[in-house]
């Protein structure tokens, strides 16, 4: 939200701010060795574009001539600055007329006489040119992708407001996306999901093209190390994030189940990405790779899109988070898919759109992430929790119990407390099944459990150590009201089976151990179940206690 809130600030007008001086514009392919000032306005070659519009230029080996000036041929007064918005990896030079070299700039080389634009590339322009003469560009887009540009002059103070504004838009934008996928990196550690892995990888690898393309890296990071590769990263990034959000879509829409027979071709157009940026770096063979990689990523957002509709539709929930996050993002990247073929040249926000898409996308779905760890860790505890319970009483199976016995000792030897033992056995247990049924010996077990519940307190442990037999651990209490526990727990049973004509209602035999100093859990155990057994050959429905 607070990318929004930036976005809506960056792209709004500037209040108080010099409004831009109208520009006309014309272009032309550049021929080889041909000098700046042989390129004038009236030359019939030239080709006439709005500056405020975005504009492609061609892609050949001399490059091309951009020749820029005033409305009413009416320079303002100097210095002032002229900005090339949307250039990405192009390479521009200006040649002032009259001046005595070129300035040239892009976004990862500057030169010391040109600015570094923070998102665009900017050259402050000292002395005005004469009336009737127009500053000239080479635009050399070899071995990059032409992206289109728009052009502006501005007052120095105009430029730098806006100038400021953008970097903290962009700092803004930039920094949630990054900590969400460190934040995903965190889960997918402690969770060990290759969910959180693949969108963390989507999130950096789309991160690192707005960098490129928007030369943020180089400046403000300072990053210029990058420069010498700036061709391979910028298609191993492209690659990274079509496969990353491939892969994370499938995964966490669950497209193997809601959209079986769709997520193959998906997975086949990440193939196909791939391939395609694997190709870009075998010479002679990245001109392909850039021609056909462009369309690829406008026809792939729309199917990607597309396919979360179906698995929404379908019943999958995080496929509604998928759609509602992506939807911005996919629009924004087919817009600028489209811009370098003419297309919606007047939508000059798109570069800046994509930073606020971009975090706004890392926000929704790392929302959709939390709620799907969120449902994962109550299915874990619920599985668990199924686990450890007897499905029969309700109480801690065996295993469970032994674990909570083991946490007590620890914690009442720490504590200086004692900890006593009851050994429970239904009496006659056996033959109340074989007369009236397991049936009716489940309900004498699930009474049994009942009883205890009833006399015993919330922290002691109770469970059902097997068949007819329950064990409770009474933490911080000693031998003598141990006992009266168990004589509670007696007498409720008891007091039932008497007023039971049926007979289905056991009495019980019960043994009671208190931890000795220097015993072990082993031999606490071992007395209390030879005090039951006492109980029994006492003639059971009583209460022993072990020496």
């Amino acid at each position: 939200m607070l990318a929004l809130a930036f976005a809506l600030v960056a792209l709004a007008p500037l209040p108080g701010a010099a409004a831009d001086v109208p520009l006309r514009g014309a272009w032309r392919p550049a021929v080889a060795g041909e000098e700046a000032a042989a390129v004038r306005r009236g030359d019939p070659r030239l080709r006439t574009f709005d500056p405020a519009r975005l504009q492609a230029f061609g892609t050949g080996t001399a490059g091309n001539w951009v020749l820029l000036w005033p409305s009413r041929d009416a320079w303002p007064a100097p210095p002032f600055v002229l900005e090339a918005k949307g250039a990405g990896l192009q390479t521009l030079a200006l040649q002032v007329p009259g001046a005595a070299s070129a300035r040239s700039a892009r976004a990862s080389r500057i030169d010391p006489q040109a600015w570094p634009g923070h998102g665009r590339l900017a050259f402050v322009v000292d002395v005005a040119p004469a009336p009737g003469q127009a500053l000239r560009l080479h635009v050399d887009a070899a071995g990059v992708i032409a992206a289109p540009m728009t052009f502006a002059l501005q007052p120095v103070a105009a430029y730098l407001r806006a100038d400021a504004r953008w970097l903290a838009f962009a700092s803004a934008c930039l920094a949630m996306m990054a900590a969400m996928a460190l934040m995903a990196l965190l889960f997918a550690l402690r969770l060990r999901d290759r969910t959180f892995v693949y969108y963390a990888g989507f999130v950096l690898a789309y991160a690192l093209i707005l960098g490129l393309q928007t030369g943020y890296v180089f400046e403000p990071l300072g990053w210029g190390w990058l420069s010498d590769w700036l061709r391979t990263l910028g298609r191993i990034a492209t690659a990274a994030s079509v496969v990353f959000a491939v892969l994370f879509a499938d995964r966490f829409a669950n497209l193997r189940r809601y959209l079986p027979t769709g997520r193959r071709p998906l997975l086949g157009y990440a193939g196909a990405i791939t391939l395609l940026a694997a190709i870009g770096i075998v010479p002679g063979l990245d001109a392909l790779a850039r021609a056909l990689i462009n369309p690829l990523l406008v026809l792939g957002g729309p199917w990607l899109l597309i396919a979360s509709v179906f698995a929404t539709v379908r019943g999958s929930r995080y496929a509604a988070y998928f759609l509602l996050g992506w939807t911005p993002l996919l629009v924004v990247t087919v817009i600028g898919g489209l811009q370098p073929y003419g297309l919606l040249s007047g939508w000059t926000w798109a570069g800046d759109a994509a930073l606020a898409a971009g975090a706004l996308e890392a926000l929704v779905l790392s929302l959709g992430l939390a709620d799907r760890s969120l449902a994962l860790r109550r299915d874990r505890d619920q599985a668990r929790r199924l686990a450890d319970i007897d499905p029969l009483t309700g109480l801690h199976n065996r295993r469970a119990w032994s674990e909570r016995l083991l946490a007590l000792d620890a914690t009442v030897r720490r504590q200086g407390q004692p900890l006593s033992l009851l050994f429970l056995d239904l009496d006659r247990f056996k033959q109340l099944n074989d007369r009236l049924g397991h049936e009716a010996g489940d309900a004498a077990l699930r009474a049994m459990a009942v009883a205890m519940r009833a006399e015993l307190r919330e922290q002691d442990q109770v469970g059902r150590y097997g068949g007819e037999e329950f064990v409770v651990a009474l933490p911080g209490v000693d031998g003598a009201h141990a006992l009266q526990a168990a004589e509670r727990i007696r007498a409720r049973l008891d007091a039932r089976a008497m007023q039971d004509p049926a007979g289905a209602t056991p009495t019980v035999s019960i043994g009671v151990a208190t931890l000795g100093p220097g015993e072990d859990l082993p031999s606490l155990i071992k007395r209390a179940d030879a005090a039951m057994y006492a109980a029994k050959a006492a003639g059971r429905n009583r209460v022993e206690q072990a020496g």
